[in-house]
Parts: C-alpha cells; sequence; structure tokens
C-alpha cells in the first residue's frame, strides 16, 4: 500500500514538510490496526476522523444543527497539527 502513496508537494519541491505531511502514512497504520503507531505518525489523526464524520453526518442528516461541532473539531486539529508541526520541525 505505501508505494500508491502520493508524495508531499511541499517536501518534494522545497523540502520542507508541510501541516498533512504523515497523514498518509498514518492511515495505514491505522488500517493496519495499529493505533498508537498512526497517533505517533500523525497527532490529529483521531480528531481528524471525527471532523470528517461531523461534515458527512451535515450533509447526511439535515434534521440536526453540526455547525457547533464542526467548528470546534476544526479549532482542535488546527490547534493540533499546527503544535506537532512545530515539535517536529524543532526535534
Amino acid at each position: 500500500m505505501e508505494e500508491y502513496m502520493i508524495p508531499c508537494f511541499s517536501k518534494t519541491l522545497f523540502g520542507v514538510e508541510c501541516l498533512g505531511c504523515g497523514i498518509q502514512r498514518s492511515l495505514v497504520f491505522l488500517l493496519k490496526g495499529e493505533l498508537i503507531a498512526a497517533f505517533k505518525i500523525y497527532p490529529a489523526i483521531y480528531t481528524l476522523i471525527l471532523f470528517f464524520l461531523s461534515i458527512s453526518l451535515h450533509f447526511i442528516d439535515k434534521r440536526r444543527n453540526y455547525n457547533s461541532p464542526i467548528k470546534w473539531l476544526a479549532i482542535i486539529n488546527g490547534f493540533i497539527m499546527i503544535t506537532s508541526y512545530l515539535i517536529k520541525i524543532n526535534n
């Protein structure tokens, strides 16, 4: 499965990892059932899954309002992604 991964555009052109680097490897670990390894590679993977699940429910279930969970999950994801990126580039 790893041979089908899309290379990072930022890392390929500029040699700098982006905020999304590691998400594909993290998904592979998640699909293999290696939950801790998935978190170590990309800490925002679980909140990102909840975020996309909330967005999907927003489009499927029109009777409920999912705006507030989507907004908070976006903020939490942004915080986790930026924090883990800063930790990664400083190590």
